[in-house]
């Protein structure tokens, strides 16, 4: 297992790296709700934030931080470097197939 620390401000986020599956472990990063799951008014939140499956993004609340927090670039850079396989979220539904382009299209635009 190997880990980094996301930045955000207030809001920091332990990223967690499986190597043996190549699975990356977010709790609280991404979030991807399946809006058919959840009621009003957290359903309509959702949408207006971009946070619903099959399209999940960075919680509202880091996304401020991340983008002022000049340490991002280097959390980004470990992520690269790991090339997972899989993603894992605790708010929402896993991602689809092709893990590594949509952690790309969340955290940056480099390329694995």
């Amino acid at each position: 297992m190997d880990q980094t620390l996301f930045p955000g401000g207030y809001f920091k986020e332990f990223i967690v790296f499986h190597q043996a599956s190549k699975t990356l472990i977010l709790t609280d990063t991404i979030i991807n709700l399946e809006l058919d799951m959840i009621d009003e008014p957290l359903r309509t939140v959702t949408k207006l934030t971009g946070m619903a499956h099959p399209h999940g993004r960075t919680f509202l609340g880091m996304r401020l931080p991340i983008l002022l927090h000049r340490q991002k670039a280097r959390a980004v850079g470990k992520l690269q470097s790991w090339q997972p396989r899989r993603v894992i979220l605790s708010h929402g539904r896993c991602f689809d197939p092709n893990e590594a382009e949509i952690v790309r299209r969340i955290f940056g635009q480099a390329a694995w």
